[in-house]
């Protein structure tokens, strides 16, 4: 019974991993799009959380000099 089960699993890793494969060689591009939008995401996003913890530091430097 535990043979069977470890069976169908292998059957279904395999039947996945071939259409992963061949959805990735058929619609690569749009695989390329999706990286290229997470990473301006990223970039913004990082770009952003550096220039608040610049001004929070700036703001407390000033803050503490007074």
């Amino acid at each position: 019974m535990e043979r069977l089960k470890r069976m169908k699993l292998a059957i279904f890793g395999a039947v996945a991993l071939v259409l992963g494969i061949w959805a990735t060689t058929e619609w690569w591009w749009f695989v390329v799009e999706v990286f290229q939008g997470l990473l301006a995401f990223v970039l913004v996003v990082s770009g952003s959380l550096a220039l608040a913890i610049a001004a929070r530091k700036m703001l407390r430097d000033k803050a503490s000099a007074e």
